[in-house]
């Protein structure tokens, strides 16, 4: 059975190439870090729509999800005393 595992597999033991892999565990992430597309992209829009979700439980109605307009409406809600609605 082992010529069907990877080269460092410690069991050896796999009917397939793939359940040689998926006990390992592998994953593909981030496939497109060439276009942009990785981890820090991820890490900056999960950031940006984290700010919109504390916005929004505060009563806030920003126009967008987009940082610039969460700023603006948490700035516009601060100085006028309430929830601000876009």
């Amino acid at each position: 059975m082992g010529e069907n595992c990877s080269s460092n597999c410690p069991t050896r033991d796999h009917e397939s190439f793939g359940a040689c892999l998926r006990a390992k565990g592998a994953r593909v992430a981030y496939c497109s870090s060439a276009s942009n597309q990785d981890y820090t992209t991820q890490k900056r829009w999960d950031k940006s729509l984290d700010r919109y979700r504390a916005a929004r439980a505060e009563g806030i109605q920003p126009a967008s999800t987009r940082p610039d307009a969460v700023e603006r409406a948490v700035r516009l809600s601060d100085a006028a005393g309430s929830a601000w609605t876009a």
